[in-house]
Parts: structure tokens; C-alpha cells; sequence
């Protein structure tokens, strides 16, 4: 029974370490990334706004990352009910609409 519960605090060892390094990616590596293709922008161009659009496209992409999980069930939900929560839309078929003088031949 000792090696079982052994065996789960190695899991749950196992488990925070990944969360600190996926913590660790995100924050450390990405920011650092982020940061440096701004500076990168600004020592080709010298432009303010090429290296703030520089940012605001990073910063995009910090948040797709960031958010990956959300996204990805988002997508997954609209993939399985193509429809959304819209209600059905009521269709009124019509066999034939005469001219306007009501002549029908």
C-alpha cells in the first residue's frame, strides 16, 4: 500500500512540474520572444509604428497562446453543433405567385 501511495505523490509531483514548465514557456520563453521581435522591428525600421504593430501582432498571438484551451474547446463545440443556438428559421414554401393583374394561366 506505502508503493501505491508513493506512486501518487510521484503523479502529482509529475503533474506540477509540467504546470511550472508550460508557467515557465509561456511567461518566460514567449515574453522574451515577444520582446525581442519588437526590438528586432525597431533596429531595422527605427519606426515607432511599424514596432507598435510589432506589438499589438505579438500581443495577438501571447493571447492565442494563453488562451489555446478556450479556443480550442470553442472550435470543437461549433464543430459538433454546426448550427449554434439559433433557433430554426420557419420556411414558407409557395407553389406559384401569378402576375399582378391576378391572371393565371
Amino acid at each position: 500500500m506505502n508503493g501505491l501511495m508513493q506512486m501518487a505523490g510521484a503523479i502529482s509531483d509529475a503533474t506540477t512540474l509540467v504546470n511550472q514548465l508550460k508557467t515557465f514557456v509561456l511567461v518566460g520563453v514567449l515574453g522574451l520572444m515577444y520582446v525581442a521581435f519588437i526590438a528586432y522591428v525597431w533596429g531595422q525600421t527605427k519606426s515607432v509604428l511599424k514596432a507598435g504593430i510589432a506589438a499589438i501582432g505579438g500581443a495577438v498571438v501571447l493571447a492565442i497562446v494563453a488562451n489555446m484551451t478556450i479556443l480550442r474547446d470553442k472550435i470543437s463545440e461549433d464543430l459538433k453543433n454546426p448550427g449554434g443556438t439559433a433557433a430554426p428559421a420557419a420556411v414558407r414554401v409557395v407553389d406559384h405567385i401569378g402576375p399582378a393583374g391576378g391572371d393565371r394561366r
